[in-house]
């Protein structure tokens, strides 16, 4: 056999194997693009921040990964201006009190869309209606307020350095009055626990003092 006109049995196979991989590759890139998702339902989320949701970023419902974010678009004039399309499946049912919340997924920090499953005596979501989207708290605003409550706490402890300095003045210039006082305070307890006990053992006696 003319090897310039033929394929060696080699050749023959890595050629097959080639074909197969470059079909199994299309096939996943159909899978992922949701080509073979027949049915699939379009929902809109708007957002006033993404904190750095990107496209094709995962959604989930429930807890379950349902689908994909479709498209994100900045829509001009408007208070909350994110307008994010996500393609999900049949299953997910959406409800009038639903809301949908940006999330960080494990340790990569991947950001991904969830989808509340709502009140149980909620009406559905009409159709083209708009998902409220709750917006996260930016890491610059988180510590702001840490900065704040920090000046507060210095604040307040502050104002309360005179009052303490009172009180232990007081203290201070009292500490036989106050021993004194707790030590009547202690007497008297004794006294009242050993008149219970007494009358535990004799009631009698409470009837006599009262007749």
């Amino acid at each position: 056999m003319d090897s310039s006109n033929g394929y060696s049995s080699s050749e023959i196979k890595s050629g097959f194997f080639v074909l197969i991989t470059i079909i199994m590759l299309l096939v996943l890139t159909f899978v992922v693009g949701g080509y073979f998702k027949k049915g699939a339902n379009e929902l809109k989320i708007q957002f006033g921040y993404l904190n750095g949701l990107s496209d094709s970023a995962p959604v989930y419902y429930a807890g379950r990964e349902v689908g994909k974010v479709d498209k994100i678009q900045v829509v001009p004039g408007e208070p909350r201006p994110v307008m994010v399309t996500v393609k999900v499946s049949k299953e997910v049912y959406v409800r009038e009190d639903s809301v949908a919340y940006i999330d960080t997924l494990g340790m990569m920090g991947e950001k991904f869309i969830e989808i509340s499953v709502g009140s149980q005596n909620a009406p559905a979501m009409g159709a083209g209606k708009v998902i409220r989207g709750i917006d996260p708290i930016p890491m610059h605003v988180l510590i702001r307020k840490m900065n704040d409550l920090a000046d507060e706490v210095a604040q307040m402890t502050e104002s309360l350095n005179p009052l303490l300095k009172t009180t232990n003045d007081i203290v201070s210039g009292n500490k036989e009055e106050i021993s004194k006082s707790i030590s009547n305070l202690h007497e008297v307890t004794a006294n009242l626990r050993d008149m219970t006990a007494d009358l535990k053992l004799h009631p009698w006696r409470l009837i006599r003092k009262g007749s």
